[in-house]
């Protein structure tokens, strides 16, 4: 999804080996340096010689990658990044049927204005899983479409994306 580099860092006066990883909404270093920024903090970003440097609230942040590569890296930020609905692949000309009720906000939202309760409408089917039946229900609806299913994360979860997969095999 996003950009991932091996890098000399230096972060809030520590300096090691690590790896800098561009994960959606956040920049996260690992190894000898270990931070999470979240992009919307990031203040500003320039390119010195072969450092990436980021201006933070936390202070800055350098990242020793080669000229090409910290190039590449602010390209990727400078990339706005894709709404859900956009990662979800629905739009205007894609429309997605719901099955059931969506009960995360931010899920709903996102689908609104592509959403559908007519199959013969719809490029792809969405449904919130909460347990195996949910599954069973909505491969009965869904024809051929493909499917997303929803699941909630973590341990607690009465119904995993793992127990889908599953299924789906």
């Amino acid at each position: 999804m996003g950009r991932e580099a091996e890098a000399q860092i230096a972060f809030q006066g520590a300096t090691g080996l690590g790896k800098l990883l561009l994960e959606g909404a956040q920049v996260l270093c690992r190894g000898e340096i270990r931070a999470r920024i979240a992009r919307a903090d990031i203040l500003g970003v320039e390119i010195q010689g072969d450092d990436l440097i980021l201006e933070t609230p936390q202070g800055r942040l350098t990242a020793t990658l080669g000229a090409k590569e910290a190039a590449a890296w602010v390209r990727a930020l400078a990339r706005p990044q894709p709404s859900l609905a956009e990662k979800l692949g629905v739009h205007a000309g894609l429309l997605a049927l719901v099955l059931g009720e969506i009960a995360d906000p931010v899920l709903g939202q996102a689908l609104a204005p592509f959403q559908t309760r007519d199959p013969r409408l719809a490029g792809l089917a969405i449904a919130e899983m909460r347990e195996r039946a949910d599954l069973d229900r909505a491969l009965a609806q869904i024809g051929a479409l493909p499917l997303w299913a929803v699941t909630f994360k973590g341990k607690s979860s009465p119904f995993s994306d793992d127990a889908v997969r599953k299924v789906l095999r």
